[in-house]
């Protein structure tokens, strides 16, 4: 496994009671909780004009945690989706969060390079040739409460990163929670032994797409004021 590629189980929980539960063990199954911690993100996602970023499936972001800089600049690519476990192609930079998401986006492509994803950087090329650069303005905001558990099993080698997730979009109705179980160290099986730990907790099913396709399904059908996207941009 190279460090551009992500692994994860996502999962959505029938009640966020499940998220509570969760957040306060000291063992999942196998696993044993080596550090928690709670932090407050607000992610924004960028785009040419045309939508060519997406229309390439790359989703195209920046993160910001309050209290911490810089800021997290990111790529991914298409994903695999098998029983909830996405696996895709993934770059992060720490950049500050002034940058021109133009430069940003350069940056990212040529990290892609460096580090065993052509794919990813070609569909971003690929992007910018179609459709131009990125817009300054971000199509979409959101902001996540989320907690982080880090789950060991050291006889088998196994390191997961826990994250349960409420999510809402600036400017719309729309809030979704979700589990994130990604690989940090391992072979898959420590994923599925995460499903099975966090089932036996509460009733979970796996999630349909990413956080970004669906927040972008709901722009696309939602009937929103003009302004209601952030930065007093358009949700179309």
């Amino acid at each position: 496994m190279t460090d551009a590629i992500e692994r994860e189980l996502k999962l959505v929980p029938e009640s966020s009671d499940l998220l509570d539960r969760l957040a306060s063990v000291d063992h999942l199954g196998p696993f044993a909780v080596r550090d928690r911690r709670r932090e407050l993100q607000r992610n924004v996602f960028f785009d040419s004009h045309a939508r060519a970023l997406r229309k390439a499936r790359v989703g195209f972001r920046r993160r910001t945690v309050d209290g911490q800089q810089p800021a997290t600049w990111s790529i991914k690519g298409g994903s695999q989706l098998v029983r909830g476990v996405t696996t895709r192609s993934e770059i992060e930079l720490e950049l500050d969060p002034d940058l021109a998401p133009a430069l940003a986006l350069g940056a990212l492509r040529a990290a892609a390079q460096s580090r065993g994803a052509p794919a990813l950087a070609d569909a971003v090329g690929e992007a910018l040739s179609r459709g131009g650069l990125p817009q300054a303005r971000p199509f979409l905001e959101s902001v996540t409460d989320r907690t982080l558990i880090d789950l060991v099993e050291p006889r088998r080698g196994w390191a997961v990163e826990l994250a349960l997730d409420r999510v809402r979009l600036v400017g719309h109705r729309y809030a979704e929670i979700e589990i994130e179980a990604e690989l940090k160290h391992g072979d898959e099986a420590a994923l599925e032994a995460a499903r099975e730990a966090i089932a036996s907790l509460g009733t979970v099913q796996a999630s349909r797409g990413s956080k970004l396709s669906r927040a972008v399904d709901h722009l696309e059908r939602c009937d929103c004021p003009a302004d209601a996207g952030p930065r007093g941009s358009t949700a179309r």
